[in-house]
């Protein structure tokens, strides 16, 4: 899944800290930021400040019934 252009990703992050399980960024290369991480956050919003570099990433859910909760904010 993709975040949205139009996200607001401090509403985003909010809803991230209250899945249950983990929620990943994963960067075209292949690295991975755990979104319930104070410090990834920091690297999160840095990503997030470059909209072409936001949407090469994926969010990924150890958790499927996550996906739910962040819905709005993905296609």
């Amino acid at each position: 899944m993709h975040i949205k252009p139009t996200a607001n990703i401090v509403n985003f992050l909010k809803l991230v800290q209250i899945c249950d399980s983990e929620v990943l960024f994963e960067t075209p290369e292949g690295d991975r930021i755990a979104l319930k991480s104070t410090l990834s956050q920091y690297i999160f919003c840095t990503i997030a400040s470059n909209p072409d570099l936001l949407q090469s990433g994926t969010i990924r859910f150890k958790d499927e019934a996550d996906q739910k909760i962040l819905a709005d904010f993905l296609y």
